[in-house]
């Protein structure tokens, strides 16, 4: 019974469900109809406010045209009017042309059938001539044929001859020329030569240096001088012992002396000792010996670059490294206080634009005046004039023998023989003889007032001697007695010459005789005064 009651329940479960379920596809499906009618509805809707928005647009886009054409209208009108008298202008000038071209054409016609003519014509005359040409060469040969039997000499001895003589005309005619110009450039080479040095100065665009020596050390206060100068003077000792220069402290001075031969010694002293007196405490040997390793590769780092870039300045390829560190190491060398780094790139581009303006090499001028004088910066080392020792270095690391010989020309060392070795030397008195290129130091300008002075005594007849104007003039006075006008002009040019052969300077020294003549007379007094004086 049971049993029954659970199939029959479970019977009637799978029946309902299966009932409900039915139902449920029903209600979907009608719900899904209603949906789609909704939307259908909705899509409808929206085409119609599109439709009528599309409409409305159309309206004020309307209503937009016409309003704009209304404004625009007077304007367009006004263009189509100007378009109009435009056309009708082209029309006219149109017009104009048509009847200007027609009218010339039959000019043109007649032009051209008057040039085919000439043409013509000369082409016939064009004809006649070749013919009469040969005609002329034919008579030119019977006649020669008929000379040379008179002669018996044959036409090519003649052609010969006659070859010979024109020659020989043209020759005297090329010596005549020659001797005359040779002439012209005597009688004008100072000329040519000042304008060649103008032009060449002022395509110089390189600015001067104005260093005049390297500059002294001094102590900043004076507690800093116990933690240099210390009682043993230990410290002085090591860093004399490392650069190889002397040390000068006095007690009364502030600054600090430096002395040694060789330039970048000095230089690598005075960074040491400017270093050291930055310190605000008690300088020992071992932080003077670290301050040294320090300076000197710094140093080397900087002679090194600049003899990079000086060569690289005036574009000189192919020098070999210890020619360009030698170069650098010229930034701490002067002559009469020039900074002979920088002359020495003066003479390069003088040099060089010299060549430019002769016709010559370029890059040959360019190197032999930037390498003239790096004989200084080993002269302190190495016995000898610096021209000769320059020119034997370079010669062992592969420059050309030219510009070795222009090297050790430019102070005559080596008899100039080159046009580049003349340039050199003209470059060279140009940087060095420029107006505050170079002066002389109190004990260089006291000896040479002094050679000046001794050089002009020993001549006889010379009674004293001032030199003037810094040392560019040389005063001599003489004894009237013994030295005539002529005599005097004869005196100022052998003291000249004996100055030119004894002393080295730059630039020109005027040498001037004076020679005094003093007349005396006497008056005689009256005789009656010495009688009453006598009385």
């Amino acid at each position: 019974m049971l049993l029954n009651i659970l199939i029959y329940s479970g019977v009637g479960l799978f029946i309902g469900a299966i009932v409900g379920f039915a139902f449920y596809k029903w209600g979907s499906r009608i719900y899904l109809k209603q949906a789609e009618t909704e939307a259908a509805e909705m899509i409808d809707e929206a085409k119609e406010l599109a439709e009528i928005k599309e409409i409305e647009r159309n309206e004020i886009q309307t209503e937009i045209e016409m309003e704009l054409w209304t404004k625009s209208e007077p304007d367009m009108l006004k263009l189509e009017l100007q378009v109009s008298d435009l056309e009708a202008e082209f029309q006219e000038k149109k017009t104009a042309t048509d009847s200007y071209f027609s009218s010339n054409k039959s000019t043109q016609d007649k032009k051209h059938n008057e040039i085919r003519q000439k043409e013509l014509e000369i082409k016939k005359k064009q004809l006649f001539h070749q013919d009469f040409k040969k005609m002329i060469k034919a008579e030119q040969k019977k006649m020669v044929q008929e000379l040379s039997s008179k002669l018996n000499v044959s036409p090519e001895d003649t052609k010969r001859a006659i070859a010979d003589e024109f020659i020989h005309d043209i020759k005297r005619l090329i010596v005549r020329d020659a001797e005359n110009y040779e002439l012209d450039v005597k009688e004008q080479q100072e000329v040519i030569a000042k304008r060649l040095l103008d032009i060449a100065l002022d395509r110089f665009a390189r600015s001067y240096c104005p260093e005049r020596g390297i500059a002294p050390v001094y102590f900043p206060e004076n507690y800093h001088r116990p933690w240099l100068v210390d009682a043993h003077k230990k410290n002085l000792a090591k860093i004399q012992d490392l650069t190889g220069c002397d040390v000068i402290v006095e007690p009364e001075n502030d600054m600090i002396g430096v002395a040694g031969f060789d330039p970048v010694r000095r230089e690598l002293t005075r960074r040491v000792l400017e270093r050291l007196l930055k310190e605000k405490k008690t300088i020992t040997t071992e932080y003077i010996d670290r301050t040294y390793n320090n300076q000197k590769n710094e140093l080397f780092k900087q002679i090194k670059h600049d003899g990079d870039a000086i060569a690289k300045e005036l574009k000189l390829d192919n020098m070999h490294p210890e020619v360009k560190q030698m170069m650098g190491s010229l930034r701490f060398r002067y002559s009469f206080t020039q900074n002979q780094y920088f002359h020495c790139g003066e003479v390069g581009w003088l040099c060089g634009l010299l060549s430019g303006e002769l016709g010559l090499d370029v890059k040959i001028g360019k190197r032999s005046g930037l390498l003239h004088d790096i004989g200084k910066s080993m002269d302190h080392a190495i016995d000898g004039g610096h021209a000769v020792i320059g020119a034997n270095f370079i010669a062992k690391r592969g420059e050309t023998p030219e510009i070795v010989h222009n090297v050790r020309a430019h102070h005559y060392d080596e008899t100039p023989n080159t046009p580049h070795a003349f340039l050199v030397i003209a470059a060279d008195a140009m940087s060095g003889g420029r107006p505050g290129a170079r002066r002389s130091t109190l004990e260089t300008y006291a000896q040479k007032i002094t050679e000046l002075q001794e050089i002009a005594r020993s001549f006889e007849g010379v009674t004293d001697c001032f030199v003037l104007s810094g040392g560019r003039e040389c005063r001599v006075y003489v004894n009237n007695k013994k030295i005539t006008d002529r005599d005097a002009l004869d005196l100022s040019m052998k003291i000249a010459a004996q100055i030119e052969k004894e002393c080295n300077y730059p630039g020109h020294i005027k040498v001037v005789v004076v020679r005094e003549t003093i007349i005396q007379e006497h008056t005689m007094g009256k005789q009656k005064y010495k009688e009453e004086e006598s009385v």
